[in-house]
């Protein structure tokens, strides 16, 4: 269904998080936030990468009680002390290193939970590895403010041991 590509990350990398307790498909409001953020105190044009890091099981978890992040690589310059943005409610953070396995889901965020479900239900049983004890991430490789829903793609890396 999905190619999927083990990937290397050598160093956490650092960003700039918002933290989001609630369903996973409620994050789009973390990442306006940042959005936000960004344009009301960027100091100058930046170059940011967006992931989502999702710290719980949705199988064992409540919906209101997930707990997950918007975030951007790297932490963004921005024309406030680091005491006023996290008074803002955003926080400093990394991304930890270490294999992940990853495929590219391409179309609306709403098709996100099915590519998981393949990925940690099916490739994982099937592939011979261990899952990881971080946290799931993904990746924004082009989003919804690039081109239409159909051709957004999103990394996703499932962490490996």
């Amino acid at each position: 269904m999905y190619a999927v590509e083990i990937k290397y990350i050598e160093q956490a990398i650092s960003v700039l998080m918002r933290p989001h307790i609630g369903p996973y498909h409620d994050i789009a409001a973390a990442f306006a936030s940042l959005r936000s953020l960004l344009q009301q105190h960027a100091d100058g044009p930046q170059s940011v990468q967006a992931y989502g890091q999702y710290l719980d099981d949705p199988a064992t978890v409540a919906a209101e009680q997930l707990r997950s992040a918007a975030c951007l690589a790297p932490p963004p310059h921005l024309q406030l002390s680091r005491a006023e943005i996290e008074n803002m409610g955003f926080v400093y953070g990394e991304l930890a290193a270490g294999r992940y396995a990853c495929i590219v889901h391409q179309g609306p965020y709403h098709g996100l939970a099915s590519a998981w479900d393949w990925l940690v239900q099916e490739w994982l049983p099937a592939s011979g590895e261990q899952f990881g004890q971080r946290p799931l991430l993904d990746e924004a490789l082009c989003g919804p403010h690039d081109v239409p829903p159909n051709l957004w793609r999103t990394r996703l890396l499932l962490p490996l041991a």
